[in-house]
């Protein structure tokens, strides 16, 4: 009587596969998360809402305060505004009117990528008041739809100034 051994084939074919789902697991979990742009103070950034007949509006951006009330609440009480879901309202800066346009995050996320900034400040769930942004976003324009905050813009100190101040005012709310 003789016996005839075959060789088994499935066994290493498995091993590969396994082999090769390793080292491709292994190489996707050493590619790191894109890290994103941390917001010390402010940032102006460009490729913002677009207004009729103008390129796309510049944008100060600051990483909000998730502890003190929304935004926009501020903005309404601070402005008498007529509602919290106001978005762009008028002010007059040394007899000079300027209009103000807030994103919201579906627009500062489209315009600007919430991906590309990194909160410097992490918060709890539970210290967060009410369902806001890790980031706020601002447009200004004077009343002849001049974007104040572009780089060819003689407003675009003043402009900064003015919205510096108001973003300090807001983080220091308590």
């Amino acid at each position: 009587m003789k016996f005839h051994v075959e060789q088994i084939t499935k066994t290493p074919v498995i091993k590969r596969i396994f082999f090769f789902l390793m080292i491709f697991l292994v190489l996707q979990s050493c590619i790191g998360a894109k890290a994103g742009y941390q917001i010390d103070d402010y940032y102006v950034s460009e490729n913002g809402k677009e207004i009729l007949g103008t390129k796309p509006l510049n944008a100060f951006i600051f990483e909000n305060n998730l502890k003190n009330l929304p935004f926009e609440q501020f903005l309404a009480v601070k402005y008498k505004l007529d509602s919290y879901l106001t978005r762009d309202f008028w002010v007059t800066i040394d007899k000079n009117r300027y209009k103000i346009l807030v994103y919201d995050f579906a627009e500062f996320d489209k315009y600007f990528g919430t991906a590309n900034f990194a909160a410097v400040n992490q918060e709890n769930i539970a210290n967060i008041v009410g369902g806001q942004p890790k980031f706020i976003a601002i447009s200004m324009i004077t009343d002849s739809n001049e974007d104040c905050l572009s780089d060819k813009s003689i407003f675009q100190n003043m402009a900064i100034n003015y919205l510096k101040k108001l973003k300090d005012e807001y983080i220091s709310i308590k």
